[in-house]
């Protein structure tokens, strides 16, 4: 089946039953929805880190990881690798798109990520602790991987790594763009499967490329493929996909429980269910043709969640400090240390939404348009535009 040329015939689904309808592009709330859930987990995650670090073997059964939370990293790079290719498939071999892309994608996750950033430079330097050397700190800005870093290449603000991988994804993706679709996923794949196999090979002292080489990058990738499955309009039954859903939950616990995380390595314990889970939303869940009901309320409130994501990824280790202060200076800790898990958790949703309406929102919307004077291909950006995807993906830091 080729991947080039003109958009694909419409849907086609492996139930025969479904209904077909012209494939046509727009916001896809099931992935807004599952940017959230994806943050949530991370969020969960490093909460109850919080609370065992205070109170130990107190913790109990809230202390019981069922998983990796870092599954959350996993369905963003998922996530990030098709709404990628589902907003760009038709650009390859124009020109400008590269260009375009690039600035676009800077302006989405840049600016935020530089505050959060100086912000804990500034926190670091008041507090007294070891201060970063001036070259780590010039690759934080540069979303490079540090010189000197131990086992993880971590910038000055930690959450930050998995930005480091979009970024380079974000330049393979681009690098590929002036050629033909068929040529410019070759090189995609062609770069992050070669990073792979020669960080593979090479010695354990050369961190930069172990840490571009990194098998999670494969999860763009399974991205990119489910992409393609959705515009040439591929459906799941939706009993299956619904199936799929606590299937990949199951692996995902016995991948954690076995240990496999650490012997079979990410791309196959968090990779494989984050696909799953995907691959049921968007092609099972979500409807062809972009036939859509009217939204309950339930999925307005988690599309808007999703919209808040980024903020919530960057903003949620401020929340779970405060929170921990709340609950020091309550006595909790001694009395009841759970509540630290609802006051973080909830302070941090509170905390994203003002972050994302009183300083996301508005600084996007002055960057987008001081840019576009110089031209622009209506690539989404964040307020979604007339046949682009809606939704704005970037990475969550891994919870372990």
């Amino acid at each position: 089946m080729s991947m080039s040329g003109a958009r694909g015939p419409g849907p086609r689904s492996f139930c025969p039953k479904t209904k077909v309808f012209p494939m046509r592009l727009g916001r896809i709330d099931s992935l807004q929805i599952l940017r959230f859930l994806a943050a949530f987990l991370v969020l969960c995650g490093h909460s109850q880190h919080a609370l065992v670090d205070h109170i130990g073997a107190r913790a109990g059964t809230w202390g019981f990881i069922p998983f990796d939370w870092g599954l959350g990293v996993d369905v963003f790079f998922v996530i990030s690798g098709f709404v990628m290719y589902y907003m760009m498939h038709d650009r390859f071999g124009n020109a400008g798109a590269a260009a375009d892309f690039l600035r676009r994608r800077l302006i989405r996750i840049a600016p935020l990520y530089w505050l959060f950033t100086t912000l804990a430079l500034v926190v670091l330097i008041a507090s007294g602790a070891p201060r970063p050397g001036a070259t780590n700190i010039l690759f934080s800005y540069l979303f490079l991987p540090g010189p000197v870093c131990g086992d993880y290449c971590f910038p000055v603000f930690t959450l930050g790594w998995t930005l480091n991988y979009e970024m380079m994804f974000y330049v393979v993706f681009a690098v590929a763009l002036p050629f033909r679709r068929t040529a410019g996923l070759a090189i995609i794949f062609a770069a992050i499967l070669g990073l792979m196999a020669v960080a593979h090979l090479a010695p354990l002292d050369w961190r930069m490329l172990h840490f571009w080489g990194y098998p999670l990058t494969g999860e763009f990738l399974a991205g990119i493929v489910l992409a393609h499955l959705f515009l040439k309009g591929v459906r799941i039954p939706r009993p299956i996909a619904f199936a799929m859903l606590p299937l990949a939950l199951v692996l995902a616990v016995i991948g954690y429980q076995t240990g496999a995380y650490d012997t079979i390595g990410r791309i196959v314990t968090g990779g494989i269910p984050a696909t799953l889970i995907m691959a049921a939303a968007v092609l099972g869940l979500e409807p062809v043709g972009g036939q859509h009901v009217a939204p309950s309320g339930l999925t307005r409130l988690l599309v808007a969640g999703g919209d808040a994501s980024y903020a919530l990824y960057l903003s949620h280790p401020i929340a779970i400090k405060v929170a921990e202060v709340i609950t020091q200076k309550l006595g909790l800790f001694e009395r009841a240390p759970v509540l630290l898990l609802p006051i973080a958790i909830v302070g941090a949703l509170i905390g994203a939404v003002i972050v994302h309406r009183v300083i996301e929102k508005p600084m996007l919307a002055f960057l987008n348009r001081r840019w576009s004077r110089f031209g622009s291909t209506g690539m989404g950006d964040g307020q979604p535009a007339p046949g682009r995807a809606g939704v704005i993906v970037t990475a969550e830091p891994e919870s372990r």
